[in-house]
């Protein structure tokens, strides 16, 4: 089966979320600043689509079913809200550096998200046609 690779950007100052420092999987990780129960801290999830690895430091104690707000690293201005999830959590959206955006469940464990895209052309250039 084929892995796609993310590279993403903040919706707001369009920074890479990547982070050359942090490997999952052999690829740079996508980091966050994240708040939860009232403590903020940098996590970092794989940049793999569909891999579900994480790195998050234990004073954040984030538990399973914990909602938790996600900020840019660079800005710090909290991540878009697209939608709710079917959770009852939200979607948070960020962007694609080849085009389109990613959406994904702000609550640990739900992994309801997806790409889309709005240009067939954005869609080539992330499957590596163009």
């Amino acid at each position: 089966m084929h892995q796609y690779y993310i590279e993403a950007r903040c919706p707001h100052c369009h920074k890479i979320l990547n982070d050359e420092e942090v490997l999952i999987k052999g690829k740079p990780a996508l980091k966050f600043l994240v708040e939860n129960k009232g403590k903020r801290g940098y996590i970092w999830i794989s940049a793999i689509y569909g891999d579900h690895e994480t790195i998050e430091p234990e004073e954040l104690n984030i538990l399973p079913g914990d909602v938790v707000r996600f900020f840019c690293p660079h800005c710090e201005k909290p991540l878009p809200i697209l939608d709710k999830c079917y959770c009852k959590a939200d979607l948070i959206k960020i962007e694609l550096s080849t085009g389109g955006e990613l959406k994904f469940c702000n609550r640990k464990g739900c992994y309801y998200g997806g790409i889309s895209f709005t240009n067939p052309d954005d869609l080539d250039k992330f499957l590596g046609l163009k």
